[in-house]
């Protein structure tokens, strides 16, 4: 009896210590590359991705947008405590702002991840993030205004796709843009809608030519190419 009692004070105090479930509430990475872009979408098969009480925004092509972004950060902080560096891939459709806020706003599809405490964090709040089973990023001399090149591919298990910014310009130096405003991602679940708020600062931005392939398809577009510092709040 004594024995039982010593093993159930130390589970208590194990389950004591251990986080609470779907416990994260921010993230951000340092010196990051990311390529994104946007790729139109027919509106049937977009309406059928995103809960109806979202309304879908349209290009001028009068199609859905759907927006493909993969970055690559040296280090990673997860609530504060340090996280090793990797890449993230993100999937979503342009929406409007369900709370009525400025800026881009995304209802996400998929985002998938190398970093594994960011990906099991973030587990626990949707089956929407995902581990990567495979990922690359690769870019060129950063050169301020010199032609660059940037490929990266991310898969998992239900998401793939894979980015190739050739020719991209760099950027000349200029002034860091701080605290601007990002994406904002909006998800459903069972317990509640979640949002994932991004705030970014961005150094000198360029434009390319980006393909995108994922789900057997190839589209070609002018997508954003720049190296900048987000950071990720999560409310729910």
């Amino acid at each position: 009896m004594k024995h039982l009692l010593v093993l159930l004070s130390a589970a208590c105090a194990t389950a004591q210590k251990a986080p609470p479930a779907a416990s994260i509430s921010s993230y951000a990475g340092t010196g990051c590359v990311e390529l994104a872009v946007i790729r139109p979408v027919p509106l049937d098969t977009a309406r059928a991705s995103v809960p109806a009480r979202y309304k879908l925004v349209y290009g001028q092509d009068g199609l859905a947008q759907m927006s493909f972004a993969i970055y690559r950060c040296d280090s990673f902080a997860i609530d504060g405590a340090p996280a090793p560096g990797g890449i993230v891939g993100e999937n979503s459709l342009r929406v409007e702002p369900p709370d009525g806020s400025p800026g881009r706003h995304a209802y996400l599809l998929h985002h998938v991840t190398t970093v594994k405490p960011l990906s099991e964090a973030l587990r626990a709040v949707s089956d929407v993030f995902e581990p990567a089973l495979e990922a690359s990023f690769e870019v060129g001399p950063r050169t301020p205004g010199a032609v660059n090149t940037a490929r990266g591919s991310i898969r998992s298990a239900t998401f793939e796709a894979m980015w190739i910014g050739d020719p991209v310009k760099e950027p000349a130096d200029a002034p860091v843009e701080r605290n601007s405003k990002g994406v904002t991602f909006w998800l459903d679940r069972a317990a509640g809608q979640i949002k994932l708020d991004y705030s970014s600062q961005i150094l000198p931005r360029s434009n390319g030519t980006i393909i995108v392939r994922s789900g057997g398809t190839d589209s070609t577009a002018t997508g954003a190419f720049l190296r900048f510092e987000p950071s990720v709040v999560i409310t729910r």
